[in-house]
């Protein structure tokens, strides 16, 4: 009798550019999931041992697979990983990102459940804030209200999934520039097809808070990639969409002070807590 391989259904893809302090833990994560078949790593040009810790897991868990893309961006690493990928499900998430233990679970059984569903995206909260608090208070109250789930037309990066057949009809769509909002760019280009996006309130993950050490000007900067994303694709922005982008950058300038003095790998505020965290957006 012949033993063959097993169908992959759910592939995971993590872009990373110097991350190797904190993707052992997302990777362990991912591993302890049944419901996850395959792990596929970009590399997107770290140079502080990234690969070496990626290369080191692989080595011994024959579902990780490390990839590498030298051009710079997110969206040129997350096309490398999302062609790559054998799964009829492909999810996303960052380097620095831990998955609640159910999420594969949530991913697999929702898209088989509902075939009219194209992509899933999910909710983020911190796992290394010291007001992440507010956060998830925040969301659950627009839980309660009905305010989240239910279809979308945006997806966000490190808690998503998409249905291999609608990556393949909307690949060659996707922008690949290192300045584009790669999650929004690929909501517009599945919504432009008329292929539903829908967001899971039970689908959860948490991310790093270390964005927030970004400083108020470069993070204006970062917001602007939004709506510039939107009039990449003929779309102007609506008065509600600055808003929303002017909110956003408030919100991060009144935050910034606290976190400027927080120790993300001690968990603790310090006067010397490390250099800010680097983003391949924009760069």
């Amino acid at each position: 009798m012949v033993n063959r391989p097993s169908p992959v259904l759910l592939s995971v893809v993590i872009p990373a550019l110097n991350e190797a302090d904190v993707i052992e833990r997302t990777l362990k994560t991912l591993l302890a999931q049944e419901g996850v078949d395959e792990i596929i790593v970009v590399d997107n040009g770290s140079d502080d041992g990234t690969a070496r810790v990626v290369g080191e897991l692989a080595a011994v868990h024959s579902k990780v697979e490390l990839l590498f893309e030298p051009v710079r961006g997110i969206a040129a690493a997350r096309n490398a990983g999302f062609d790559k990928a054998r799964g009829e499900f492909i999810a996303r998430t960052d380097a620095d990102t831990l998955v609640a233990d159910d999420w594969s679970a949530i991913i697999r059984e929702f898209l088989t459940a509902h075939p009219e569903t194209a992509a899933v995206t999910g909710l983020c909260t911190y796992h290394d804030s010291p007001i992440g608090f507010f956060l998830k208070f925040g969301q659950w109250l627009l839980i309660r209200r009905g305010k989240l789930g239910g279809r979308v037309g945006n997806m966000y990066g490190p808690n998503m999934a998409i249905r291999r057949d609608a990556w393949l009809r909307i690949r060659d769509d996707t922008q690949v520039r290192a300045d584009v909002a790669e999650d929004l760019d690929m909501a517009i280009c599945l919504s432009k097809r008329g292929l539903r996006i829908d967001q899971l309130t039970n689908m959860r993950a948490r991310t790093s808070a270390r964005r927030r050490r970004t400083n108020p000007r470069r993070h204006w900067q970062f917001q602007m990639i939004g709506l510039r994303t939107l009039r990449d694709h003929g779309i102007e922005p609506r008065w509600v969409d600055r808003l929303v982008v002017l909110g956003a950058w408030a919100s991060h300038t009144v935050q910034w002070p606290i976190y400027r003095f927080w120790d993300f790998h001690h968990h603790r505020f310090s006067i010397h807590p490390g250099a800010e965290r680097v983003s391949a957006i924009g760069e």
